[in-house]
């Protein structure tokens, strides 16, 4: 489903069950990728403990920045949007 399909809510929708439509879809869709990246810790694949701690690090700086996003913490920015090793 594309974003713009994802946004359109049905008629007399409310801002709650929008939330909890889209909060529902992505955080299964954050998860299922997360599973992905677990699965590449298997024999494999070939890493180092430093790329490793990178993915963990960056996993953690998003997690830490949708956190301060919901507790309305103000000043807090948004975790960086790509990544590389």
């Amino acid at each position: 489903m594309s974003e713009e399909q994802e946004t359109v809510a049905p008629q007399g929708e409310t801002k709650e069950q929008k939330f909890q439509r889209l909060a529902t879809k992505r955080t299964q869709a954050a998860l299922k990728k997360i599973q992905l990246l677990c699965n590449l810790s298997g024999s494999s694949y070939a890493y180092t403990p430093e790329q490793a701690a990178k993915i963990v690090g960056a996993l953690r700086a998003a997690v830490d920045a949708v956190e301060a996003k919901f507790s309305r913490v103000r000043g807090s920015k948004a975790g960086e949007t790509s990544f590389s090793l």
